[in-house]
């Protein structure tokens, strides 16, 4: 049996697990104002390069994922993620009125709420990646999508530079 929460299907028999058999727990969420398609990983790509130091290649595309390795030497990042992308739901944009309040995040759920598109980013295999790899990748891909990142713990909304300030924190 599926249920609905927080904008995903979840596993009746594991509620914190979606449909795609990833945990809602380790789940980062890109708001996006690109159209309803898998990002442009060359776009990606050259924005990690350009203004994140870091390299992010291309594994693997199936048309309704992505699987991608973030490598960043100095922060000796190295670890893997699937990009999927849907529509933003309801649920979605309540999260982000919700997320904003709790973390005193002003206008992010405005923009929150111009984007049509989300980018659910999650762990490519079992291990889970590191707190500062999802965060330099929720930065890269909030400098393409143009919309705020809804981490797992939906304690706020942050953008680019929330995630970089959260991540330098962590390093």
């Amino acid at each position: 049996m599926i249920l609905r929460r927080k904008g995903a299907e979840l596993n009746a028999s594991n509620p914190l697990e979606t449909s795609s058999g990833v945990s809602s727990l380790s789940m980062y969420i890109v708001f996006s104002q690109e159209p309803l398609a898998l990002p442009d990983v060359e776009r990606l790509a050259s924005q990690a390069a350009r203004f994140f130091a870091s390299k992010l290649e291309l594994l693997e595309t199936d048309g309704s994922r992505l699987r991608v390795r973030l490598a960043h030497q100095q922060l000796l990042l190295d670890d893997e993620f699937v990009i999927r992308v849907r529509p933003a739901l309801r649920d979605d944009w309540m999260e982000a009125r919700d997320a904003e309040s709790r973390g005193n995040a002003a206008g992010m759920s405005a923009l929150a709420d111009k984007c049509a598109t989300v980018w659910e980013i999650a762990p490519a295999g079992e291990i889970d990646p590191s707190e500062a790899s999802y965060l330099t990748l929720s930065a890269i891909c909030a400098s393409v999508a143009l919309g705020p990142v809804l981490p797992p713990d939906h304690s706020t909304l942050f953008g680019v530079r929330g995630a970089i300030e959260r991540r330098d924190k962590l390093t």
